[in-house]
C-alpha cells in the first residue's frame, strides 16, 4: 500500500484557511453595519430638523436625502455580507479543498466591497453638504483611489479559488486561472484607476457648475443606493442556490467568479461617475446656501 493511500483527501495542502480568516471579516462587517446604522439615525434627525427649517436650500436637503439612501443601503449590504462570512467560518473539511468555501468568500467580499463603497459614497454626500474644502479632497479619493482598491480585495479572491479548485496529489492551483488572476491583479487596479482618473477630469466643469441638477441625475444618483442592494441579494441568493450545505464539492465557475468581479468593477465605475458628474459639489456657496427652500 502507497503512502499517499491514507492521506486524507480533504486535508489543507495549501497552508490557508479561508473559514478562520472569514470570522475577522465577519466582524469588522458587523461592526460597520453597527456604526452606519448610528449614522442613519443621525442623519434622520437632520433632515427632520432642516425640512421644517427656514431657509434652507433644496441642494443640501438632496445632499441629505442621497446621504441617508446611501447608508441604509451600505447597512443592508454589510448586515447580508456579515450573515455571508458567518457561514464561511463554519466551513470545515472538504468544503474548504472542494471550491465551496473558496466560491463563498468570493461572494462575500463582491457583498462587502461593494456595500463599503456605497459607505463611503453616503460619507462624501454627507461631507458635501457642509460645503467644506475638505469634502473636495474626500471625494477626490472616493473616486479615484477608494476604486482600484475595491475592486482589487476581491479579483484576487479568484487565486484562492483557483487553489481550492486546483490538484491536491500534485499541489498545483487551477491553471490557467491562477494564472490570469496573479498576473492581472494590478493591471485591472490600474486600468480601474485610470478610468475613474479620466472620469475625474471630464466632469470637473459639471462640479463647477452653480445650475441646479436636472431630474435625470438626481433619479440616477437615488437609483445606486438600490443598484448596490440588488447585486448584494443576487450575490447573497446565488450563494444559498448554487452552494448548498449538503454538496460540499458545489462550487462556481472560473468564468462565474470573474463574471462577480466584472459587475463588481462596473457598479464602482457607475457610482465614481455619478460622483465626478454631480453638478455644484465643488462650488462652496452653491452647495450650502443657494436655492433657498419655499415653505408651503
Amino acid at each position: 500500500m502507497g503512502a499517499g493511500d491514507n492521506a486524507d483527501p480533504c486535508a489543507l495542502w495549501f497552508g490557508y484557511d479561508i473559514s478562520g480568516v472569514a470570522s475577522n471579516y465577519q466582524e469588522i462587517a458587523g461592526i460597520l453595519a453597527g456604526f452606519t446604522f448610528a449614522a442613519i439615525t443621525v442623519v434622520l434627525d437632520r433632515f427632520r430638523r432642516n425640512h421644517v427649517a427656514d431657509g434652507v436650500s433644496t441642494r443640501l436637503l438632496e445632499y441629505e436625502k442621497l446621504t441617508g439612501l446611501a447608508l441604509v443601503g451600505a447597512f443592508f449590504g454589510l448586515l447580508f455580507a456579515s450573515f455571508q462570512y458567518g457561514i464561511l467560518s463554519g466551513e470545515r473539511g472538504c468544503a474548504l479543498t472542494g471550491g465551496r468555501a473558496a466560491s463563498e468568500e468570493l461572494l462575500g467580499d463582491v457583498m462587502f466591497a461593494a456595500s463599503i463603497y456605497i459607505l463611503v459614497y453616503g460619507l462624501v454626500q454627507f461631507a458635501a453638504s457642509s460645503g467644506t474644502g475638505l469634502a473636495r479632497h474626500a471625494r477626490f479619493i472616493v473616486v479615484v483611489l477608494v476604486p482600484p482598491v475595491i475592486v482589487t480585495f476581491a479579483e484576487i479572491k479568484l487565486m484562492d479559488l483557483a487553489v481550492s479548485l486546483g490538484s491536491a496529489e500534485a499541489r498545483q492551483p487551477l491553471q490557467p486561472l491562477w494564472n490570469h488572476a496573479s498576473r492581472l491583479a494590478a493591471p485591472i487596479g490600474l486600468s480601474v484607476m485610470a478610468v475613474c482618473a479620466m472620469v475625474w477630469g471630464l466632469g470637473a466643469r459639471r462640479r463647477r457648475s452653480a445650475a441646479p441638477p436636472g431630474e435625470l441625475p438626481r433619479l440616477a444618483q437615488t437609483a445606486l443606493p438600490y443598484l448596490t442592494i440588488a447585486l448584494v441579494m443576487y450575490a447573497r441568493i446565488r450563494s444559498v442556490v448554487a452552494l448548498p450545505t449538503a454538496q460540499p464539492e458545489s462550487h462556481i465557475s472560473p468564468a462565474e467568479g470573474w463574471l462577480w468581479v466584472a459587475l463588481l468593477t462596473g457598479l464602482v465605475l457607475v457610482q465614481s461617475t455619478a460622483l465626478s458628474f454631480q453638478k455644484g459639489v465643488d462650488n462652496d456657496e452653491t452647495a450650502g446656501r443657494s436655492q433657498p427652500r419655499v415653505r408651503r
